[in-house]
Protein backbone atom coordinates (compact mmCIF):
# COMPACT_ATOMS: atom_id res chain seq x y z
CA UNK A 1 0.00 0.00 0.00
CA UNK A 2 2.82 2.50 0.73
CA UNK A 3 4.79 2.15 -2.40
CA UNK A 4 1.79 3.27 -5.11
CA UNK A 5 1.11 5.87 -2.36
CA UNK A 6 4.41 7.44 -2.63
CA UNK A 7 4.25 6.95 -6.86
CA UNK A 8 1.46 8.38 -7.05
CA UNK A 9 2.51 11.44 -5.41
CA UNK A 10 5.61 11.02 -7.27
CA UNK A 11 4.09 11.68 -10.69
CA UNK A 12 1.80 14.31 -8.55
CA UNK A 13 5.51 16.36 -8.18
CA UNK A 14 6.13 15.72 -11.53
CA UNK A 15 3.07 17.13 -13.09
CA UNK A 16 3.28 20.12 -10.78
CA UNK A 17 6.88 20.47 -12.27
CA UNK A 18 5.51 20.17 -16.18
CA UNK A 19 2.74 22.71 -14.79
CA UNK A 20 5.75 25.51 -14.13
CA UNK A 21 8.02 24.66 -16.80
CA UNK A 22 5.33 25.15 -19.29
CA UNK A 23 4.80 28.58 -17.17
CA UNK A 24 8.16 29.22 -17.79
CA UNK A 25 8.40 28.77 -21.25
CA UNK A 26 5.00 31.39 -21.48
CA UNK A 27 7.16 33.88 -20.40
CA UNK A 28 9.60 33.76 -23.09
CA UNK A 29 6.62 34.77 -25.36
CA UNK A 30 5.05 37.02 -23.36
CA UNK A 31 3.36 38.09 -20.09
CA UNK A 32 2.09 35.11 -18.24
CA UNK A 33 -1.36 34.97 -16.45
CA UNK A 34 -0.97 33.34 -12.78
CA UNK A 35 -3.63 30.69 -12.19
CA UNK A 36 -4.33 28.63 -9.10
CA UNK A 37 -3.10 25.97 -11.17
CA UNK A 38 0.56 27.94 -10.76
CA UNK A 39 -0.16 28.27 -6.88
CA UNK A 40 -0.96 25.05 -6.63
CA UNK A 41 2.04 23.48 -8.43
CA UNK A 42 4.15 25.92 -6.50
CA UNK A 43 2.91 24.43 -2.73
CA UNK A 44 2.74 20.79 -3.93
CA UNK A 45 6.46 21.18 -4.57
CA UNK A 46 7.23 22.83 -0.92
CA UNK A 47 4.97 20.43 1.14
CA UNK A 48 7.13 17.84 -0.90
CA UNK A 49 10.40 19.58 0.04
CA UNK A 50 11.45 20.13 -3.58
CA UNK A 51 11.09 24.14 -3.57
CA UNK A 52 11.95 25.82 -0.57
CA UNK A 53 9.04 28.48 0.47
CA UNK A 54 11.40 31.32 -0.38
CA UNK A 55 11.98 29.81 -3.63
CA UNK A 56 8.44 29.57 -4.49
CA UNK A 57 7.46 32.90 -3.57
CA UNK A 58 9.83 34.07 -5.64
CA UNK A 59 8.37 31.97 -8.66
CA UNK A 60 5.52 33.35 -7.98
CA UNK A 61 6.27 37.08 -8.15
CA UNK A 62 8.48 36.43 -10.97
CA UNK A 63 5.59 35.17 -12.91
CA UNK A 64 3.42 38.65 -12.00
CA UNK A 65 6.56 40.26 -14.20
CA UNK A 66 4.65 42.19 -17.06
CA UNK A 67 5.87 44.00 -20.37
CA UNK A 68 4.30 45.43 -23.52
CA UNK A 69 6.40 43.81 -25.55
CA UNK A 70 10.40 41.46 -25.51
CA UNK A 71 12.55 45.14 -25.30
CA UNK A 72 16.07 43.68 -27.88
CA UNK A 73 18.80 44.28 -25.17
CA UNK A 74 16.31 44.36 -22.20
CA UNK A 75 18.77 42.98 -19.03
CA UNK A 76 15.37 42.70 -17.10
CA UNK A 77 13.77 40.52 -19.49
CA UNK A 78 17.00 38.21 -19.65
CA UNK A 79 16.70 38.47 -15.63
CA UNK A 80 13.18 37.38 -15.42
CA UNK A 81 12.77 34.84 -17.95
CA UNK A 82 16.45 32.83 -17.09
CA UNK A 83 15.28 33.23 -13.09
CA UNK A 84 12.73 31.22 -13.98
CA UNK A 85 14.07 28.47 -16.01
CA UNK A 86 16.96 28.36 -13.35
CA UNK A 87 14.27 27.48 -10.73
CA UNK A 88 11.74 24.96 -12.39
CA UNK A 89 15.81 23.39 -13.32
CA UNK A 90 16.98 23.54 -9.88
CA UNK A 91 13.38 21.54 -9.14
CA UNK A 92 13.93 18.79 -11.38
CA UNK A 93 17.16 18.22 -10.12
CA UNK A 94 15.86 17.40 -6.86
CA UNK A 95 13.18 14.98 -8.42
CA UNK A 96 16.07 13.20 -10.13
CA UNK A 97 14.34 14.08 -13.36
CA UNK A 98 16.12 15.34 -16.33
CA UNK A 99 15.57 19.73 -16.75
CA UNK A 100 14.59 20.76 -19.57
CA UNK A 101 17.38 22.31 -21.95
CA UNK A 102 17.76 25.93 -23.20
CA UNK A 103 16.95 24.55 -26.65
CA UNK A 104 14.36 22.65 -25.31
CA UNK A 105 12.75 25.60 -23.07
CA UNK A 106 12.85 27.64 -26.74
CA UNK A 107 11.06 25.54 -28.43
CA UNK A 108 8.70 25.21 -26.05
CA UNK A 109 8.23 29.02 -25.59
CA UNK A 110 8.09 29.50 -29.39
CA UNK A 111 4.45 27.43 -28.94
CA UNK A 112 3.19 30.60 -27.03
CA UNK A 113 5.10 33.49 -28.78
CA UNK A 114 1.90 35.44 -29.34
CA UNK A 115 0.64 37.88 -32.73
CA UNK A 116 1.62 41.35 -31.61
CA UNK A 117 -1.82 42.13 -32.75
CA UNK A 118 -4.47 40.24 -34.36
CA UNK A 119 -2.94 37.93 -37.43
CA UNK A 120 -0.01 40.28 -36.91
CA UNK A 121 3.86 39.55 -36.78
CA UNK A 122 5.26 37.74 -34.05
CA UNK A 123 7.25 38.65 -30.75
CA UNK A 124 10.94 38.26 -31.09
CA UNK A 125 12.23 35.67 -28.31
CA UNK A 126 15.28 37.37 -26.59
CA UNK A 127 18.18 38.06 -28.19
CA UNK A 128 17.08 36.69 -31.82
CA UNK A 129 19.52 37.76 -34.06
CA UNK A 130 19.40 41.61 -33.15
CA UNK A 131 22.78 42.20 -33.91
CA UNK A 132 24.67 41.92 -37.46
CA UNK A 133 27.49 43.54 -39.26
CA UNK A 134 27.28 44.75 -43.11
CA UNK A 135 30.77 44.32 -44.05
CA UNK A 136 32.84 46.69 -46.27
CA UNK A 137 30.12 48.65 -48.25
CA UNK A 138 32.72 48.52 -51.72
CA UNK A 139 33.10 44.88 -51.06
CA UNK A 140 29.09 44.54 -50.55
CA UNK A 141 28.83 46.33 -54.12
CA UNK A 142 31.10 43.98 -56.13
CA UNK A 143 29.98 40.72 -54.19
CA UNK A 144 25.95 41.62 -55.18
CA UNK A 145 26.68 43.09 -58.39
CA UNK A 146 24.84 46.27 -57.62
CA UNK A 147 24.46 49.95 -57.99
CA UNK A 148 24.11 52.27 -55.28
CA UNK A 149 20.88 53.66 -55.90
CA UNK A 150 22.49 57.43 -53.91
CA UNK A 151 24.80 58.90 -51.39
CA UNK A 152 24.23 57.52 -47.88
CA UNK A 153 26.22 58.06 -44.68
CA UNK A 154 28.49 55.11 -43.96
CA UNK A 155 25.96 53.58 -41.44
CA UNK A 156 26.88 51.60 -38.23
CA UNK A 157 29.38 49.07 -38.86
CA UNK A 158 26.89 46.63 -36.31
CA UNK A 159 23.35 47.51 -36.78
CA UNK A 160 20.84 46.82 -34.29
CA UNK A 161 16.75 47.21 -34.61
CA UNK A 162 15.82 50.57 -36.12
CA UNK A 163 19.26 51.34 -37.57
CA UNK A 164 19.74 51.78 -40.87
CA UNK A 165 21.48 48.91 -42.84
CA UNK A 166 22.49 48.04 -46.85
CA UNK A 167 19.61 46.30 -48.46
CA UNK A 168 19.69 45.09 -52.11
CA UNK A 169 16.51 45.31 -54.35
CA UNK A 170 15.87 45.55 -57.63
CA UNK A 171 14.49 48.41 -59.84
CA UNK A 172 14.12 48.41 -63.04
CA UNK A 173 15.20 44.99 -63.45
CA UNK A 174 18.38 45.83 -61.94
CA UNK A 175 20.62 45.28 -58.09
CA UNK A 176 20.42 48.43 -56.37
CA UNK A 177 21.94 49.03 -52.99
CA UNK A 178 20.41 51.45 -50.50
CA UNK A 179 20.05 52.31 -46.39
CA UNK A 180 16.57 51.36 -45.07
CA UNK A 181 15.65 51.27 -41.05
CA UNK A 182 16.04 47.32 -39.91
CA UNK A 183 12.98 46.63 -38.97
CA UNK A 184 9.19 46.92 -39.75
CA UNK A 185 6.99 49.35 -37.51
CA UNK A 186 4.65 47.80 -35.63
CA UNK A 187 1.72 49.25 -33.06
CA UNK A 188 1.26 47.56 -29.38
CA UNK A 189 -1.24 48.02 -26.73
CA UNK A 190 -1.27 48.25 -22.88
CA UNK A 191 -2.82 45.97 -20.90
CA UNK A 192 -5.49 48.56 -20.73
CA UNK A 193 -6.02 49.03 -24.44
CA UNK A 194 -3.98 52.04 -25.01
CA UNK A 195 -2.07 52.26 -28.28
CA UNK A 196 2.26 52.59 -27.74
CA UNK A 197 4.82 53.30 -29.25
CA UNK A 198 6.19 51.21 -32.77
CA UNK A 199 8.46 48.56 -32.10
CA UNK A 200 10.43 47.19 -34.70
CA UNK A 201 9.69 43.85 -35.74
CA UNK A 202 13.60 43.19 -37.15
CA UNK A 203 12.58 39.42 -37.88
CA UNK A 204 10.03 37.48 -39.92
CA UNK A 205 9.31 34.52 -39.24
CA UNK A 206 9.22 32.10 -42.85
CA UNK A 207 6.14 30.07 -41.47
CA UNK A 208 4.34 33.35 -41.44
CA UNK A 209 4.81 34.55 -44.98
CA UNK A 210 1.26 32.99 -46.19
CA UNK A 211 0.44 35.24 -43.15
CA UNK A 212 0.97 38.49 -42.02
CA UNK A 213 3.97 39.03 -43.95
CA UNK A 214 2.36 37.36 -47.19
CA UNK A 215 0.85 41.34 -48.00
CA UNK A 216 4.88 41.95 -48.75
CA UNK A 217 6.04 38.41 -49.42
CA UNK A 218 3.66 37.96 -52.39
CA UNK A 219 4.97 40.96 -53.99
CA UNK A 220 8.47 39.91 -55.99
CA UNK A 221 9.41 44.05 -55.96
CA UNK A 222 8.82 44.12 -51.92
CA UNK A 223 11.32 41.62 -51.67
CA UNK A 224 15.21 42.33 -50.68
CA UNK A 225 18.79 40.44 -50.02
CA UNK A 226 20.49 41.79 -46.51
CA UNK A 227 24.02 41.92 -47.15
CA UNK A 228 26.00 40.45 -44.14
CA UNK A 229 29.48 39.79 -42.89
CA UNK A 230 28.38 37.70 -39.63
CA UNK A 231 25.74 37.95 -37.11
CA UNK A 232 25.52 37.70 -33.45
CA UNK A 233 23.46 35.60 -30.95
CA UNK A 234 23.87 35.89 -26.95
CA UNK A 235 25.05 33.24 -25.54
CA UNK A 236 24.83 31.99 -21.17
CA UNK A 237 23.31 32.80 -18.24
CA UNK A 238 21.42 36.05 -17.67
CA UNK A 239 23.92 38.67 -16.47
CA UNK A 240 27.04 36.79 -18.11
CA UNK A 241 25.65 36.45 -21.67
CA UNK A 242 28.81 36.57 -24.10
CA UNK A 243 28.47 37.31 -27.65
CA UNK A 244 28.74 34.49 -30.07
CA UNK A 245 29.03 35.14 -34.22
CA UNK A 246 28.28 33.38 -36.73
CA UNK A 247 29.51 33.89 -40.80
CA UNK A 248 29.40 32.09 -44.16
CA UNK A 249 32.81 30.46 -44.23
CA UNK A 250 33.45 30.35 -48.08
CA UNK A 251 32.36 33.96 -48.57
CA UNK A 252 33.41 37.30 -46.99
CA UNK A 253 29.96 38.67 -47.61
CA UNK A 254 26.46 36.52 -47.62
CA UNK A 255 22.42 37.00 -48.14
CA UNK A 256 20.60 37.20 -45.89
CA UNK A 257 16.28 36.95 -47.51
CA UNK A 258 14.67 40.19 -46.49
CA UNK A 259 11.79 41.64 -46.86
CA UNK A 260 11.15 45.31 -47.02
CA UNK A 261 8.41 48.41 -47.44
CA UNK A 262 7.69 52.28 -47.28
CA UNK A 263 6.21 53.06 -43.81
CA UNK A 264 5.38 56.56 -42.39
CA UNK A 265 7.30 56.18 -39.29
CA UNK A 266 10.89 55.28 -40.51
CA UNK A 267 10.44 55.75 -43.97
CA UNK A 268 11.93 52.59 -46.27
CA UNK A 269 12.92 50.15 -43.62
CA UNK A 270 13.52 46.01 -44.12
CA UNK A 271 12.99 42.78 -42.09
CA UNK A 272 15.37 39.90 -42.36
CA UNK A 273 13.18 36.11 -42.64
CA UNK A 274 14.08 33.58 -40.01
CA UNK A 275 13.84 29.58 -40.28
CA UNK A 276 14.64 26.37 -38.01
CA UNK A 277 18.82 26.55 -37.26
CA UNK A 278 20.84 23.66 -37.96
CA UNK A 279 20.45 20.89 -35.07
CA UNK A 280 24.22 21.11 -34.73
CA UNK A 281 24.02 24.89 -34.16
CA UNK A 282 20.35 25.04 -32.21
CA UNK A 283 22.62 25.36 -28.35
CA UNK A 284 23.13 28.89 -29.94
CA UNK A 285 19.71 29.86 -30.94
CA UNK A 286 17.14 27.63 -32.33
CA UNK A 287 16.23 30.16 -35.07
CA UNK A 288 18.61 31.46 -37.72
CA UNK A 289 18.64 33.68 -40.70
CA UNK A 290 17.36 32.20 -44.31
CA UNK A 291 20.87 32.61 -46.06
CA UNK A 292 20.19 32.33 -49.51
CA UNK A 293 23.35 31.14 -51.80
CA UNK A 294 23.86 33.70 -54.39
CA UNK A 295 22.55 30.99 -57.22
CA UNK A 296 19.58 31.28 -55.40
CA UNK A 297 19.24 35.39 -55.34
CA UNK A 298 17.39 35.61 -58.12
CA UNK A 299 14.92 33.33 -57.44
CA UNK A 300 14.16 35.49 -54.01
CA UNK A 301 14.10 38.87 -56.15
CA UNK A 302 11.83 37.30 -58.82
CA UNK A 303 9.86 34.16 -58.51
CA UNK A 304 6.18 33.38 -57.54
CA UNK A 305 5.88 33.15 -53.26
CA UNK A 306 4.94 29.40 -53.32
CA UNK A 307 8.55 28.61 -55.35
CA UNK A 308 10.28 29.92 -52.08
CA UNK A 309 9.40 27.66 -49.67
CA UNK A 310 12.46 25.36 -50.55
CA UNK A 311 14.61 28.14 -48.49
CA UNK A 312 12.57 27.35 -45.37
CA UNK A 313 16.17 25.76 -44.25
CA UNK A 314 19.16 26.72 -42.38
CA UNK A 315 22.79 26.54 -43.90
CA UNK A 316 24.53 23.46 -43.37
CA UNK A 317 26.00 23.69 -39.83
CA UNK A 318 30.07 22.85 -41.60
CA UNK A 319 29.16 25.66 -43.96
CA UNK A 320 29.14 27.96 -40.87
CA UNK A 321 32.13 29.86 -38.75
CA UNK A 322 31.65 29.81 -35.27
CA UNK A 323 33.42 32.97 -33.39
CA UNK A 324 32.78 32.70 -29.54
CA UNK A 325 33.67 35.21 -27.63
CA UNK A 326 34.40 36.74 -24.18
CA UNK A 327 32.94 40.05 -24.74
CA UNK A 328 29.49 40.61 -22.93
CA UNK A 329 26.64 41.01 -24.83
CA UNK A 330 25.44 43.75 -22.87
CA UNK A 331 28.34 45.68 -23.50
CA UNK A 332 29.24 44.54 -27.04
CA UNK A 333 27.15 46.70 -29.34
CA UNK A 334 30.27 48.56 -31.23
CA UNK A 335 32.69 45.45 -30.98
CA UNK A 336 33.08 43.71 -34.11
CA UNK A 337 34.15 40.08 -34.33
CA UNK A 338 37.02 39.20 -34.29
CA UNK A 339 39.18 38.33 -37.38
CA UNK A 340 39.24 35.00 -39.19
CA UNK A 341 42.22 33.95 -37.88
CA UNK A 342 41.48 34.39 -34.70
CA UNK A 343 38.57 32.13 -34.23
CA UNK A 344 38.40 29.09 -32.91
CA UNK A 345 36.14 27.03 -35.42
Amino acid sequence: MFYPLIMRIDRLSRLALHVLEDAAARAHGGDVERTWGHRLALELLVQRGVAERWQAASFWEDLAYQSTFHQFDSGATYVHTTSLASAVAAWAYRLGVEPLDPVQMRRLARRYAPDLESDCGTQQLPCMCNRYTPGDRQLIKSVFGARQLREFNEGPAIVHPREPGWVVRLVDGERVLEQMTWGFPVYLRSKAGQPLKPKPVNNARFDKLNGFWKQWALFPEQRCLIPAAAYAEAVGPAGAMTTTWLSVKDSPAFAWAGLWRDSNEWGTCYTGVMTENAPELAAIHDRSPVILDATDWDTWLHAPLEELFRFDRPLPADRMRVQATGVLWKTGGTILPPPVSESKC
